[in-house]
């Protein structure tokens, strides 16, 4: 294994069941050099996307550091995008510096608290065509500050200085961006322990955003009720005995709970699509890259396929990556986990 140095880069995913890193080394092509994985205590940790015991999720970061022998000299961090609020808006072409101010009024409209309370950060993505002239698309994005400064202080408590704070589900668009068609119109669903994030990218741009609470979390905790086991056994069997039914010959308890929330996210996913091609007035997807923790759940790939009649792939992060691990069975397993602070890091490796 590679170890870190003045030319490595770290990125952190805190998600609200586990704590990712990864490590890039810089070159020609950026490598994986390193990576570490560790679940968060299942209840009181990270509540509805927020930090709650900082002081377990800082144990927990410095115990994966550690373990993994990560350190770079540059650190970039990645929010929930389930705190952070994400619209697509239109305003009037104008200069740079017209634009940063007008989109502080802008804003306001679209965030339920004072704007003092709040970090801003917009992208332009471009001027588009409208009946009163072209008009600039832009990507809006507003984080309570008092949830990034929670985030960046048990960061800062674990040895970690972060130079870069992103949304994990802008790490994860980056770390696939090899894989989306840039001339098509591809869906990257991101399923993970509390929240789904669909994101369509519309000719190489985001176009759609959307969090959906259901995932994981909602499997385990139907488990549990159902069988009557504490929350970790139910967990347990999940990730052992899991699998989308489409045979009848998969059909059991377990799967039966499973498919009923299954279900429940395609109607939320197909409900997501159809409103993007009714803004966008596009006819179709084209595909759909599916990433995240619980898309590991046997037959869910074909499950979605058939529902939604759309191609459906697993996420592959490490495309454009060189791989220097040891435990490459190991990285594989959590190839899906690990998509977002693969993203993340490369983001640091692109402005480089």
């Amino acid at each position: 294994m590679l170890f870190g140095g003045g030319n490595s880069i770290i990125g952190i995913d805190v998600g609200s069941s586990a704590v990712k890193i990864v490590m890039l080394k810089l070159g020609k092509q950026p490598v994986l050099a390193g990576f570490g994985i560790a679940h968060l205590p299942m209840e009181g940790v990270i509540v509805e996307g927020n930090i709650v015991d900082g002081a377990a999720v800082t144990d927990t970061i410095k115990d994966v550091i550690k373990a993994g022998k990560l350190k770079g000299s540059t650190y970039v961090g990645g929010l929930l995008s389930q705190n952070t609020i994400i619209r697509f808006i239109k305003m009037p072409v104008m200069a740079a510096d017209e634009l940063k101010e007008a989109i502080k009024f802008e804003a306001e409209q679209y965030i339920p608290y004072s704007i003092d309370e709040v970090q801003i950060s917009y992208f332009n993505l471009g001027e588009i065509a409208e009946e009163e002239g072209s008009q600039n698309y832009i990507l809006l994005v507003c984080t309570p500050k008092e949830i990034l400064n929670t985030y960046q202080i048990t960061l800062k408590n674990a040895g970690v200085t972060l130079k870069v704070v992103d949304v994990d589900c802008f790490g994860v668009l980056n770390a696939l961006s090899a894989q989306v068609d840039p001339d098509g119109i591809v869906a990257i669903i991101d399923i993970g322990a509390s929240t789904t994030n669909i994101d369509i990218i519309k000719r190489g741009v985001l176009d759609f955003h959307r969090n959906v609470n259901i995932a994981g979390n909602n499997i385990s905790n139907v488990i549990k009720d159902v069988l009557k086991l504490e929350l970790s056994q139910a967990e347990n069997i999940k990730k052992e005995e899991g699998r989308v039914a489409i045979e009848e010959s998969d059909r059991n308890e377990v799967s039966d709970v499973i498919n009923t929330i299954i279900e429940e996210l395609v109607s939320e996913i197909r409900r997501s699509f159809d409103f993007f091609k009714a803004q966008s007035r596009e006819k179709q997807i084209d595909k759909i890259i599916l990433t995240g923790g619980t898309s590991k759940l046997p037959n869910i790939d074909a499950f979605l396929a058939n529902e939604l009649g759309i191609e459906v792939e697993f996420a592959d992060p490490f495309v454009d990556l060189g791989v220097s691990v040891p435990n490459m069975d190991e990285l594989e397993e959590y190839k899906q986990e690990l998509t977002a602070a693969i993203g993340l890091g490369l983001r640091e490796v692109v402005r480089k």
